[in-house]
């Protein structure tokens, strides 16, 4: 009930859905004959749009979450567990394994197997649910992964684990308080830290999947690829806070 109640707040605030909101309420307007009014949530809705799409807007929201940690170049050999989040696939038989998976899954797999690639004796521990499709996100990453050369043997899966908090809990089943490496997307790191540590885990952050990679040029005009930016950190200072009051909460509780 929690995550479902969760994924629609979070729906309803991004900003995409903040500018269609607008829109319709100026639609609304128009219909009764309100003019003023109608133009005013119009114009808001298309000038919020242009906004979110802009480069320099997006930029400035997502890199204070994707520049908090720096990517993990020099490995530490010392560490035995590589821990891979989860993010989304569709199961489709006419698709390879790899294009099965989306692009944040695919580049999060990619990172966590250059990682343990370079540790000597290192087990990969892959996370993520089913939701809807035939094979589990961690199924689906296992697949790939042995493509790529990872040993069976070496492979852990998280198949249950539906966010974050759920993975910082099996992971915790798992590992206890041994020192892992954690990877996920640049932008969600500060936000899966914040949890794994709230949950006295010892992650060590390796971030990719990075959205943002220079500042942007003021003459650029709004594109698609910056709206995801802005949604992607969206999302994330949602959930930062989302974070915040239920641990808070928890905190009174108990």
């Amino acid at each position: 009930m929690l995550f479902t109640l969760k994924k629609l707040i979070s729906a309803f605030l991004m900003p995409l859905s903040i500018g269609l909101t607008l829109f319709i309420i100026g639609l609304f307007y128009l219909l009764i004959q309100k003019q003023n009014r109608a133009n005013f949530f119009i114009i808001v809705a298309f000038l919020w749009t242009a906004l979110i799409a802009y480069s320099p807007f997006s930029n400035a929201m997502i890199q204070p979450l994707e520049n908090k940690y720096p990517s993990y170049l020099k490995v530490d050999k010392s560490i035995n567990y590589v821990l891979v989040l989860g993010s989304g696939h569709i199961n489709n038989e006419n698709l390879s394994d790899v294009s099965q998976l989306s692009r944040t899954a695919l580049m999060r797999l990619s990172e966590g197997i250059r990682i343990y690639k370079e540790l000597d004796n290192a087990k990969l521990i892959l996370s993520g649910y089913q939701d809807n499709q035939k094979l589990s996100n961690a199924q689906m990453m296992k697949n790939v992964a042995l493509k790529f050369g990872v040993n069976e043997e070496n492979i852990i899966l998280h198949e249950k684990a539906k966010d974050t908090k759920e993975e910082s809990n099996y992971t915790k089943e798992t590992l206890e308080k041994e020192p892992f490496i954690l990877v996920t997307s640049a932008a969600h790191m500060p936000r899966a830290m914040k949890i794994f540590e709230a949950n006295w885990l010892n992650p060590i952050a390796a971030p990719t999947d990075y959205l943002s990679k220079n500042e942007g040029s003021y003459l650029s005009v709004p594109k698609a690829s910056n709206l995801r930016k802005t949604e992607s950190a969206m999302h994330e200072y949602l959930g930062i806070i989302w974070h915040t009051i239920t641990e808070k909460t928890k905190f009174l509780t108990d």
